[in-house]
């Protein structure tokens, strides 16, 4: 650098009147005579305050003073990186480097700013370069394991972290990543130990408590997953994930109109929430509140107008208020989206029955069964249209199909009581009725067939 004209005095409204003024000194006294130590000073002091600019301009002139400064070049790549110009920050690294190839923290530092750059597997080989010369480096074990977590090597981030705590057990932070780490793997029971660690030592980590929670929720302990969403709360009363996540757990118990309350909170922090607004219309639609859930499905579409479930959860909605043609428009609009989904598809076949569209409701059935072969409801569904199209012999194939999945249910038996008599069969209608009778003997009444003929004809028709 060549002149000062980027050395801007500190910024005159700092609260501290007498750092204010040491700076200012400091500031005079280097552009009078370039000391080296002050020039030093000025950069780690604006670099701490997060002031890159200022730190900046002051190592250029350090650099153009002391070009051969292992330290000012490695202070000049910190800043860059924290300016966020990473490819600039490797480079002045590698420069550093150069003048001292051994020198551990600057591989470290290199690392983290290949990570910071997305740069991961060149931050690994750095970190990796760093440990080789002192294999206990826990800089160097803690940001490799970081960087591990951040590519899904949670393996690997396991290792780096358990070495951690044997080498260096009051590492209160490397229990908390082993905890987030474990939950990846599935080693549930182990991540709410190492949570449990880390909060022994640092009970104020709302996130520590908030992810406990989440291994909770996820092994149903959902009590007890409440609980810690609660002390992420009391920490830190406006952090939305708790309330959202806390409303999950309250809706698994089935406490749907407290868990209404915590998604309504955690709207307030995060309005366009459209998963936040589909739990609410979830909740609304369990507790039979269907117009008022219609209002929150709606309101999730407006901000997520591609997640299908919201679709279909209004789409039942309509269908509970016998509404059925909107019923079809929001299921078909879900399929849309995904279609794939056994479901929709039923309900979209139910909703098509109620409205007597039966080749609609036949075909949505059929791809239900194609979707899930094993779906005896749906088989029973499918032989009920099948018989009101007249299709006999293919509805009870289908009944025989739902009474192979679900030998103990009497409907089928009753619903081919229902075709034999229809088709004048009357021996197979009675041994239907009657196979029937003993799966539901609550059902039976007494009755002579060539007397009692219409009452049973009723019974079979009001099912």
């Amino acid at each position: 650098m060549e002149n000062f004209d980027d050395l801007d005095y500190y910024d005159s409204n700092n609260k501290n009147d007498d750092e204010k003024k040491r700076i200012s000194k400091l500031e005079e006294e280097t552009l009078s005579n370039l000391d080296a130590e002050n020039l030093e000073e000025l950069v780690n002091l604006y670099f701490d305050k997060g002031n890159f600019d200022k730190a900046l301009n002051y190592v250029n002139v350090l650099l153009d003073l002391y070009p051969y400064s292992t330290d000012s070049w490695h202070k000049k790549a910190l800043i860059l990186d924290g300016l966020g110009r990473y490819d600039e920050a490797i480079e002045y690294f590698d420069k550093a480097l150069t003048l001292n190839p051994t020198d551990i923290d600057l591989y470290i530092n290199k690392g983290i700013a290949l990570d910071n750059s997305e740069n991961h597997e060149k931050a690994i080989l750095n970190f990796q370069k760093a440990l080789s010369f002192n294999p206990e480096n826990l800089d160097a074990m803690f940001n490799l394991g970081l960087t591990y977590e951040k590519t899904e090597k949670f393996t690997e981030a396991c290792e780096c972290f358990e070495k951690i705590i044997k080498l260096y057990p009051e590492n209160i932070d490397a229990y908390y990543e082993l905890g987030y780490c474990y939950d990846f793997l599935e080693r549930l029971d182990e991540s709410l130990v190492a949570y449990d660690a880390h909060l022994d030592k640092n009970p104020l980590n709302f996130n520590c408590w908030y992810n406990k929670g989440i291994v909770l929720n996820r092994m149903g302990r959902y009590m007890q997953a409440i609980e810690n969403y609660e002390m992420c709360l009391a920490i830190k009363s406006n952090f939305a994930p708790a309330w959202y996540n806390c409303g999950n757990a309250y809706a698994s118990v089935g406490r749907f109109y407290k868990a209404i309350e915590y998604y309504k909170i955690s709207l307030q922090y995060k309005k366009d929430n459209a998963f936040a607004l589909q739990n609410i219309g979830n909740s609304y639609e369990e507790i039979g509140e269907y117009e008022e859930s219609i209002k929150y499905f709606s309101d999730a579409i407006k901000y997520d107008v591609k997640n299908y479930e919201s679709f279909y959860g209004r789409g039942n909605c309509y269908f509970n208020l016998k509404e059925y043609e909107k019923a079809i428009e929001d299921l078909k609009s879900a399929l849309v989206l995904c279609k794939d989904y056994s479901d929709i598809w039923y309900l979209k076949g139910d909703a098509e029955f109620a409205l007597n569209r039966l080749e609609d409701a036949k075909k949505s059935y059929e791809t239900v069964l194609n979707l899930d072969p094993d779906n005896y409801d749906a088989w029973f569904d499918y032989g009920c249209v099948l018989c009101d199209t007249k299709e006999y012999d293919d509805a009870v194939k289908a009944l025989d199909e739902s009474l192979k999945l679900n030998p103990s249910w009497a409907d089928p038996h009753f619903e081919k009581a229902k075709i034999y008599f229809s088709i004048g069969d009357l021996e197979q209608g009675v041994f239907s009725l009657e196979h029937g009778f003993k799966l539901s003997p609550e059902e039976r009444f007494e009755y002579d067939f060539n007397k009692d003929w219409k009452k049973i004809l009723e019974f079979l028709t009001a099912r």
